[in-house]
């Protein structure tokens, strides 16, 4: 058997493998064989029709392409092997170069290569915000909001009021008349936002309920209103709705008082004061959370800006793949489906793979950052922590979950799914945690515990190193365009 290398610019290679005639027609005599035991031959017992008399009842196309299969079933391992390369995924035939001799040609994705900077020497100021009265007044005053008592009255809106109203909407100058609509004619109920407030995500446009104010029972208002072109949904960008308004009702929004009972009501608290220092206590911590994603954020950008990265086209698509996934389960709680979904949108699968691409890809080059620097931290997981966070996670599902569903997740490939999914979120979390100790320039502590574990980390590193040994040597499912399909 003779191999060529040759390396693509897509962090794949192809491999020219030649080999001997006499290996293919030893694989022909075995396909023949496999065949006549599927194909009933007139005259013939399954599996004892000669060879001449099963190559001419099925023809040789079918039985070179069955014996093209185990051919590539025996020779993928030891050309892996021999070449020394590291597959990302299944090798594909990519073509037949010539019968004699018989001469593939293989296209192998490579496994990812990260070549980072040394990352130790990054250093990004940490910006530390505090919890502010203003953040404390804005959740007591959204804990009002939600005990506020409402009654009719009989006057013009103001602010904070709720007001009942019809709206309809269309698109300014609008040929295209299925799309001309923005706003089918319906009622619905609208707090009179104040001025002070973020109308951002404001429905039907940011201010929409400050042009309510003044407006009375039985007023009606026409408003136009320009779409910016940044604006949140882009079929709305750089167009002009005209939005029809008509008031129905007016409700005034009294709100509690901030006293004792008033705190009683909304959580066990005995006062006010205690009711603050747990909300501030709770601020604190989603602040802290805040300001370390951000800060993960620009330490990983920073590693992406300076690594050299390389993947293969297969890697970036499955984790398009998981986009798409992702988007499915999303709307799957919506209770609709992707077709419906892509219908809605007038888009085809395509259009949503490229538009969740630049995700898709920072994410990835996200993921192989932090799994570069987990292993050049030696950072892993105990077996008995993974043992201990999985029943908590199964104690959890119990809880959440009917008995039948729950079930599923104890055992097979949902089980797996759980510790694999575990580990991982284990590793990120202590990978991002020491970038952030590194980028704050702090001296990083091995403790005691850290060096104990270090004799069962290196027998998971050594156990994970095996796997991934013999998923190298194994034959990866070879896929080719000429529906070649070489199983396990």
């Amino acid at each position: 058997m003779k191999i060529d290398t040759a390396f693509q610019e897509d962090h794949q290679v192809k491999l020219i493998v030649e080999i001997e005639p006499e290996t293919l027609e030893s694989s022909k005599r075995r396909a023949a064989k496999q065949i006549a035991k599927k194909v009933k031959i007139p005259g013939f017992r399954p599996g004892k029709a000669p060879y001449n008399v099963i190559q001419k009842h099925v023809g040789d196309a079918v039985v070179l392409e069955d014996a093209i299969e185990l051919l590539l079933e025996d020779i993928y391992p030891k050309v892996i092997e021999e070449t020394e390369i590291e597959p990302y995924g299944p090798g594909s035939l990519e073509n037949i170069a010539s019968m004699e001799p018989p001469t593939f040609e293989i296209l192998v994705p490579l496994s990812p290569i990260v070549d980072l900077e040394d990352y130790h020497d990054i250093r990004i100021e940490f910006e530390t915000r505090e919890v502010s009265e203003d953040d404390i007044n804005q959740v007591i005053e959204n804990l009002r909001d939600k005990q506020a008592t409402i009654e009719p009255v009989e006057r013009q809106v103001q602010e904070g009021d709720m007001v009942y109203i019809t709206l309809s909407g269309e698109q300014k100058g609008g040929e295209d008349e299925e799309k001309k609509t923005l706003v089918e004619e319906r009622r619905l109920p609208v707090i009179a936002d104040k001025e002070d407030v973020d109308t951002t995500t404001e429905y039907p446009f940011p201010g929409f309920s400050r042009k309510l104010i003044d407006m009375a029972a039985g007023d009606e208002k026409t408003i136009e209103y320009k779409f910016g072109n940044d604006y949140e949904y882009e079929e709305l960008r750089g167009l002009t709705g005209v939005y029809k308004v008509e008031v129905e009702e007016v409700k005034s929004r009294n709100l509690p008082e901030v006293t004792d009972d008033f705190a009683k009501s909304v959580g066990e608290y005995e006062t006010v004061n205690e009711m603050i220092e747990d909300i501030k206590k709770n601020l604190a911590s989603r602040l802290e959370a805040e300001q370390n994603a951000e800060y993960e954020t620009q330490i990983i950008d920073k590693l992406i800006e300076q690594a050299d990265i390389k993947y293969p086209p297969q890697m970036l698509s499955h984790e398009i793949d998981h986009f798409i996934e992702d988007l499915e389960r999303q709307l799957a709680r919506q209770g609709m489906t992707i077709d419906l979904y892509l219908k809605s949108q007038e888009k085809e699968m395509d259009d949503i793979r490229e538009e969740v691409k630049p995700n898709a890809e920072k994410r990835l080059k996200r993921g192989l950052i932090l799994m570069e620097v987990a292993n050049k931290e030696d950072i892993s997981v105990s077996p008995e922590e993974v043992e201990e966070k999985t029943q908590q996670a199964l104690t959890e599902i119990q809880q959440v979950l009917p008995e039948d569903e729950a079930r599923k997740f104890t055992k097979g490939e949902a089980l797996q799914g759980l510790v694999s999914r575990i580990i991982t979120d284990e590793i990120t979390s202590r990978t991002l945690e020491r970038l952030r100790l590194i980028a704050k320039g702090e001296e990083i502590k091995q403790g005691d515990e850290e060096s104990d574990e270090t004799e069962e980390n290196s027998e998971i590193t050594e156990i994970n190193g095996k796997q991934k040994e013999e998923k190298t040597k194994k034959p990866n499912n070879i896929k080719e365009d000429n529906e070649v399909d070489i199983r396990n």
